[in-house]
């Protein structure tokens, strides 16, 4: 709650109705990229976007300039599904893209100091390293000593990890 009302008078998380947050809801690829370019103030000229995104798409602008400042690349053929729900290890690659081209986060010499978790092997490939980096650096804890990689991301889960990456980056 605390994380939820703190990104909400900062205006970088709203509710799904004037009233309603609805934490336990997934959070689609989208709202969770415009989530993060208002999280961290990103900006960007071009508007060039991805060919699933319509200009009237109320996510289209921030996605735009997700897309175009790097922090997000896709799922292959101009596309990036953004109505889809974000897995928790797509969501993961996404926080250690920006926070290592922010210069705030990194694995030293490219070796993986493997998390506890007894799920690490699920893990995708292309996902290992950010997972990695950020459990170790204590950002993401796991659900019940989980990974849990390609579960959903809530709408709380997501309220939280911003506000520990805020705090980080201070």
């Amino acid at each position: 709650a605390d994380a939820i009302n703190s990104l909400a008078d900062e205006g970088i998380i709203k509710g799904t109705s004037a009233n309603t947050f609805s934490p336990a809801a997934n959070i689609t690829r989208a709202d969770f990229a415009v989530l993060l370019v208002r999280a961290f103030k990103l900006a960007s000229e071009s508007e060039e976007n991805f060919a699933d995104v319509a200009s009237s798409d109320y996510f289209a602008k921030e996605l735009a300039v997700a897309r175009n400042t790097g922090l997000v690349n896709g799922i292959g053929e101009n596309k990036f599904a953004p109505r889809n729900n974000i897995t928790r290890q797509d969501m993961m690659v996404i926080v250690y893209r920006a926070l290592t081209g922010m210069n705030k986060l990194n694995v030293g010499d490219g070796v993986l100091d493997v998390p506890q978790a007894s799920d690490f092997d699920k893990v995708a490939d292309y996902a290992k390293e950010a997972v990695s980096a950020l459990v170790n650096a204590k950002l993401v804890n796991g659900k019940n000593g989980l990974i849990d990689p390609t579960a959903y991301t809530t709408r709380a889960e997501v309220a939280v990890l911003i506000s520990r990456i805020l705090d980080f980056v201070k």
